[in-house]
């Protein structure tokens, strides 16, 4: 048996124009338990899907690593592929912005700076703002 970890490396669009390491750090708090890794980065273990404390690899999230420069490692060995990506739009929902993540075996990440733009093109084409029950930024309000 071996000590590998299977990472799964992905890439928050909007990260450090949208939303701060502080306001993820915040946001990701009512998915699991945060805790300080070294520098301003932090892991995320999140709570299982069933709420209970038992450790059940049918039904466990995987625990995510933020960086810095807002790339996210998700750390997947022994779970459920399935779970793993019901995890990440699970996450997308709560910090309110895209998730890139190399998909296994499919699409390949693109441009974070061209998804950045097709993010912000959408929010102010759809007249709102980034994250449930956060400040609209006044994207799409007045001036047009």
């Amino acid at each position: 048996m071996s000590g590998d970890f299977t990472v799964l490396p992905g890439y928050i669009i909007g990260g450090g124009k949208l939303i701060t390491l502080d306001q993820i750090r915040e946001k990701v708090k009512s998915l699991g338990r945060v805790t300080k890794t070294a520098g301003s980065s932090f892991r995320l273990i999140p709570f299982n899907e069933s709420g209970s404390e038992r450790l059940d690899f049918d039904d466990m999230y995987p625990t995510v690593y933020f960086n810095s420069d807002y790339s996210v490692d998700f750390y997947i060995t022994g779970l459920k592929y399935e779970k793993v990506l019901s995890f990440i739009e699970k996450l997308s929902d709560v910090l309110g912005v895209p998730i890139e993540y190399a998909d296994l075996n499919e699409y390949q990440s693109s441009d974070p700076e061209e998804e950045l733009k097709k993010l912000e093109k959408f929010l102010e084409e759809f007249g709102g703002g980034y994250g449930r029950g956060e400040k609209q930024n006044n994207v799409g309000s007045g001036d047009r």
